[in-house]
């Protein structure tokens, strides 16, 4: 999740005017772009961070799988609304389709829900 976030942020951030624009087209963000442009990636990176301590693991799991749970439905709600829109997630993983992105997330999801399961403490 650390190397996923901060890559992801990374690029968002390189890019955040063209991120900025094609969140505005979103008919669930639209004039919310800026605030969700600059939101994302500082909260990945947030995540990140928090992952990197063990006593604050349990909760970066845990907002780590959030934020993959919210990406998630997100993607689905623009595959079920038949939206064009292009993924601007970062890097790479904006070459997947909607589809393909949807099983990247889900694979992350699971492994978030396993480190909640291995750190039980």
């Amino acid at each position: 999740f650390i190397i996923l976030f901060i890559y992801t942020a990374a690029s968002k951030l390189f890019t955040i005017n063209s991120f900025a624009s094609t969140l505005a087209k979103s008919p669930l963000i639209g004039n919310m772009n800026y605030v969700v442009a600059w939101g994302i990636p500082i909260i990945e990176v947030i995540i990140s961070i928090v992952l990197i301590f063990p006593s604050f693991r349990r909760v970066g799991l845990y907002a780590a799988l959030t934020l993959m749970v919210a990406f998630t439905i997100y993607l689905a709600y623009m595959i079920l609304s038949d939206n064009k829109l292009p993924c601007h997630c970062g890097g790479v993983i904006s070459t997947m389709s909607w589809q393909q992105h949807i099983w990247f997330n889900m694979g992350f999801i699971v492994l978030a829900i396993t480190g909640l399961v291995i750190n039980r403490k």
